[in-house]
């Protein structure tokens, strides 16, 4: 009786209702995301997709208005009849209303920002969206560096100067989830990270990209600070459409040429009365680039504290110069097929590969003085009669690539609107070096300057003869790191009515399997030179006298290198001979400590109910997740010497539940600005690399990791305030304020082996110690200001003149283990962005600056042994030059001011590392057909 009844209120139902299809263009068919579709009359509405399309379900059948309000356009009305038990079709062509742009050419880049900001509008949750149009305006050639222009975003740089990892909000790179088309991806960084490395992907394969700041209950709910979400493109138009861009560039530090390449092509088929938007839409893009980078850089990351008869100080025990060279070649492509089967039935599948290869040459020099057996002499000088030098060599190949595919659809079945999606992301990350080490015996050497960002010691022509330095030791230093998310959901959602008041109630559930994984090949090797020292001399595998004559923008230089054919030769030709016995304990020990596998199964559901009073949205719910972890490692076991004995395999497992409840609130207080507000709660696991139960000896580094298995998850209470004000000439000022309660947070510490802190530590007293441990609770405070716009109201061609400005500050305090009131690690006191662009007829100009304010890299035992990455200004700027309405020619150029990274110890006057990149740019064409 119960089934019969729900049928017969099933077709009563779709008999007093129907639904409305269709999509929203502009005047010359550009599609229109974001756009505003509701029913004049009453608060049911909804928001267009990324192809301008919408659904309204269940309409009350007979004479409907449909009112469309999309920023930058007239507003629309139009009738439409609507049958009980059908889809009725109703496209609507928008009217642009750039009254105030009337004198100003509309670009691409407006018509991006036009975009984005209708989709922010509609959001039910804060968020900042990016659209493909947008990214290009910016000199940007990854994802991560078009992400660093948002408010409250920072971003870490790879060894080439690239943008690589995102921090949100003054947080760790792993409290952020990276989502492709709305799933994770998997991180394949060497330390285990979880956040994916977006260098990798280059912003020309996506559509657009959104930030999101404020989770939703039908979010995965382990990210605290955020979600960086990168959606591909999909066909939108009936008329075939095509876009290439070429290029070339110059890298002014290694004074090498690049190129770049980016094609997409899309196009709609079958067009019908029931789908006059086409049933099938086919869209492909691809991009190239390639470039011979690299950097300069100094290293000193071991201090020591002596008493030197005046005090205590710290001094610099290992000095190093490093002069780089790197190939690089990074591809990516996606391809989108949309199939409509019906009216209320699609399906979409996506495939997307990203990758990046790197050729690396790496010269290093390197100087050690032991504090014991400094001397301090009446002039300031540090003497040291037992200096070391090291000369050497790495060679090494980085292969890292990602590979993701979505299918999703949605049907609808009565009032029930179902959608379903499978997800599979494999990344992968393969590295081949070899670390080619030269050394000498006891030198005199030393220093007298040590807070000065260019240290370097003297007394020995260590840079430059070759016979102080004869082979040493050799590292194979071979690995793979693999990631693999699979992922399946399931969601269902039901428009109703409280009152005259519309409303929609969603569920869903969703099991995600993450399996992340790092280990070492038996190609894998450590041995040491054991032959006569005449011939493993370094004369007999000298290099360039003089590898670099202004390393660091001329403030030192390098001298004498090693030749990487003949030193690689000489090894290959002998290895595991006498003179180069394979030191198997340290390479067991270098295998099997290096090695994890790490599996992670959430199971996870929630409810969430939104509600639109008028002007009030009300969104309420919650999500329940359940995370099953497995996690192995090795336990090493070594003899009193250090030299390794056995292998133990070791496996933890664990699981918990978080229930995550969620409160948001949107209120229009007029037609051009809002207030949001929201309660929410989330977690982020710890890196998998930081849950392995081991420990990782690095002899040429002298460093110490250690895993640990007893870390949790940590959890956050956030609350937010956003204030958002849209302005009729396509632009917004908005701002916000945010708190995060956060327990159990993790951190990354180094401290300097006493050689009591555990069994065997003795053995490598001075050596730095590396372990992730949690803290206790951690207050973040912040505010963002946002500002975008086009400054219409000034005279004469002025008014093309543009201005994007935002500033975020963060606060925190945080108590640690060991120390209290500190800083949260990752957390920037200020960032900011700065863009003044000019449009005049067929030019357009653009300055930006980019600001990272200082933040916490490492935690030490006290400030004092902190190790502080400091503030970074970046200014870039860009032209372009449209010759006819499909061609156009630019020109760009980054770092301009050769802005370098600088890491210090405690305090700016101890430098622990400094990486100068110089600037580069690039001019091409650009064709839209």
């Amino acid at each position: 009786m119960l089934a019969l009844a729900g049928s017969v209120c099933s077709v009563f139902a779709q008999q007093n209702t129907g639904n409305i299809k269709g999509q929203i263009t502009g005047s010359s068919g550009e599609i229109l995301p974001g756009a505003s579709v509701f029913i004049k009359g009453t608060t049911y509405g909804v928001a267009t997709d990324l192809s301008g399309n919408y659904t309204l379900l269940n309409v009350p059948v007979g004479e409907q208005i449909i009112s469309v309000v999309y920023m930058g356009f007239k507003s629309s009305e139009q009738n439409v009849s609507v049958v009980g038990g059908r889809t009725v079709f109703l496209n609507v062509r928008m009217s642009s209303d750039d009254l105030n742009l009337s004198e100003v050419t509309v670009t691409a880049a407006q018509e991006g920002q036009r975009k984005a900001l209708n989709q922010q509008r509609n959001s039910d949750n804060i968020k900042q969206v990016i659209s493909a149009d947008l990214m290009g305006r910016f000199p940007d050639l990854n994802v991560a560096e078009s992400l660093q222009r948002l408010p409250g975003v920072t971003i870490g740089r790879n060894s080439s100067g690239e943008g690589a990892t995102v921090q949100m909000r003054g947080t760790p790179g792993n409290f952020t989830n990276i989502n492709v088309n709305g799933e994770q991806i998997m991180g394949t960084q060497e330390d285990g990270s979880r956040n994916a490395q977006l260098d990798v992907i280059p912003v020309n394969v996506l559509s657009s990209m959104e930030v999101v700041k404020t989770l939703t209950p039908d979010l995965d709910g382990d990210a605290i600070a955020g979600v960086i979400n990168m959606k591909t493109p999909t066909a939108s138009s009936l008329q075939p459409k095509l876009s290439v861009d070429l290029g070339a560039g110059y890298n002014n530090l290694r004074s090498n040429l690049n190129g770049i390449g980016n094609i997409s092509a899309g196009k709609r088929f079958f067009a019908n009365d029931k789908n006059p938007n086409g049933r099938l839409g086919i869209m492909a893009t691809g991009s190239y680039f390639r470039t011979k980078n690299g950097y300069d850089e100094i290293r000193a990351q071991v201090w020591e504290a002596n008493d030197y008869g005046k005090g205590s100080i710290y001094f610099p025990t290992d000095i190093r110069l490093l002069y780089v060279e790197n190939q690089r070649t990074r591809t990516g492509t996606s391809a989108t097929i949309d199939y409509s089967f019906s009216p209320t039935t699609n399906i979409i599948a996506n495939v997307m590969y990203s990758n990046h290869f790197n050729e690396l040459t790496r010269y290093r020099k390197r100087t050690r003085m032991q504090t014991a057996r400094n001397v301090l002499t009446e002039q300031g000088e540090y003497t040291n009669s037992r200096g070391r030098g090291y000369n050497e060599i790495k060679s090494a190949t980085e292969d890292n690539s990602s590979l993701n595919f979505n299918i999703q659809g949605e049907t609808v079945i009565g009032s029930v609107k179902l959608d379903a999606g499978v997800f599979m992301n494999e990344s992968e990350f393969v590295n081949r070096s070899g670390i080619y080490n030269f050394i000498t015996g006891n030198i005199p050497l030393a220093i007298s300057d040590i807070s000065t960002d260019y240290l370097s010691a003297y007394g020995t022509d260590w840079k430059n003869n070759a016979s102080l330095y004869t082979y040493n030791t050799v590292e194979r230093d071979w690995w793979n790191t693999k990631g693999k998310n699979l992922t399946a959901r399931l969601n269902a959602s039901v428009p109703y009515k409280i009152g005259n008041n519309s409303a929609f109630f969603k569920a869903g559930a969703k099991v995600k399997r993450m399996h992340n994984q790092r280990s070492r090949p038996d190609e894998t090797v450590v041995t040491t030179y054991a032959g006569a020292a005449a011939a493993g001399n370094l004369t007999n595998f000298s290099g360039n006298p003089e590898i670099s004559s202004d390393l660091l923008d001329g403030n030192t230089n390098f001298g004498l290198g090693v030749d990487k054919d003949k030193t690689i030769s000489f090894l290959d030709q002998n290895l595991g001979t006498a003179l180069f016995p394979i030191n198997v304990g340290a390479t067991r020990n270098s295998i099997d400590s290096y090695y994890y596998d790490a599996v992670e199964t959430v199971s996870s559901g929630y409810i969430m109910n939104r509600i639109q009073f008028n002007k009030l949205m009300f969104l309420v719910g919650a999500r329940i997740e359940q995370t099953k972890v497995d996690y192995k490692g090795n336990v090493i076991q070594t003899d009193v010497d250090g030299n390794w004995v056995s292998t133990t395999p070791n496996q933890k497992k664990n699981d918990y539940i978080k229930v995550l409840p969620n409160i948001q609130f949107k209120y229009d207080l007029d037609k051009s600005s809002l207030l949001r507000a929201a309660l929410t709660y989330g977690y982020s696991r710890p890196n998998f690399v930081d849950l392995v139960p081991g420990r990782v000896i690095s002899l040429l580094s002298e460093t110490v990791t250690d895993g640990n298995p007893e870390l949790q998850p940590a959890f956050a209470t956030n609350f937010d305030l956003m204030y958002e004000k849209y302005l009729s000439n396509l632009g917004i000022i908005s701002g916000g304020l945010f708190y995060k309660k956060i327990n159990k947070f993790q951190y990354n510490s180094v401290f300097a082996l006493a050689g009591d802190e555990f069994e065997g530590a003795e053995r490598y007293t001075g050596w730095r110690w590396f372990r992730t441990l949690n803290g206790n609770t951690a207050n973040v405070y912040g505010m963002e200001l946002n500002l975008q716009a086009n400054l219409t109201f000034l005279p004469g061609i002025l008014k093309g003149l543009s201005v994007l400005a935002n500033y975020t500050y963060t606060h925190s305090n945080a108590d640690a283990q060991f120390r209290k009131d500190l800083r949260l690690p990752g957390q920037a006191k200020h960032t900011a962005n700065g863009s003044l662009s000019f449009n005049h007829k067929r030019l357009t100009m653009q300055a930006n600056l980019n600001y990272n304010g200082s933040y916490t890299v490492l935690l030490g035992d006290q400030d004092a042994t902190d190790v502080i990455r400091h503030d970074r200004i970046q200014i870039d700027a860009n032209a372009s030059y449209r010759i006819t309405d499909k061609i156009s020619i630019y020109a760009e150029a980054q770092n301009i001011g050769k802005a370098p990274q600088v890491d210090y110890f405690g305090e700016r006057d101890r430098i622990y590392q400094k990486q100068f990149y110089s600037f580069w740019g690039r001019a091409g064409v650009k064709l839209r057909f």
